[in-house]
């Protein structure tokens, strides 16, 4: 009578174990979507290619979002008790390693880029290279 009640506790308990696994790698998503008719060029080929270009470092822009916060920052102007000037900005700056391009697509007049990130493989990487500090936009590099 014990070893079948010893069998039935083991059997209810292990009916208690989630049988769900958790991913290894936390990974993000993001999608950058540009319209390409916006975009500087001659040629339609030229305006797609940017495009492609621009909805890339979009969803670049995205993942480091994700990862390290974005910054903003907000005035707001009143002159003789009326709303003047009401201004928000948004900044974002970080290193995107290992990042991957899952799909690239036009959808009408919209270029799309859909990435992931495995949080776990970028650790990696900047454990074996060191980060450079990313210049601002007015700083000459060459």
């Amino acid at each position: 009578m014990k070893i079948w009640l010893t069998v039935v506790m083991i059997y209810l308990l292990s009916a208690c174990q989630s049988t769900t696994q958790i991913p290894s790698d936390e990974l993000l998503s993001a999608v950058g979507t540009i319209s390409i008719s916006a975009q500087r060029g001659k040629t339609l080929a030229e305006r797609q290619s940017r495009a492609v270009r621009a909805s890339k470092l979009e969803a670049y822009k995205e993942l480091s979002e994700q990862v390290y916060g974005i910054r903003i920052s907000g005035l707001t102007q009143i002159d003789d008790q009326s709303l003047d000037a009401d201004q928000t900005h948004g900044a974002v700056n970080g290193i995107i390693r290992a990042a991957e391009v899952v799909s690239s697509y036009s959808v009408g007049d919209s270029y799309v880029t859909e990435m992931q990130l495995s949080l776990s493989k970028m650790k990696k990487m900047i454990e074996y290279s060191e980060s450079h500090h990313v210049p601002s936009n007015n700083t000459i590099i060459f």
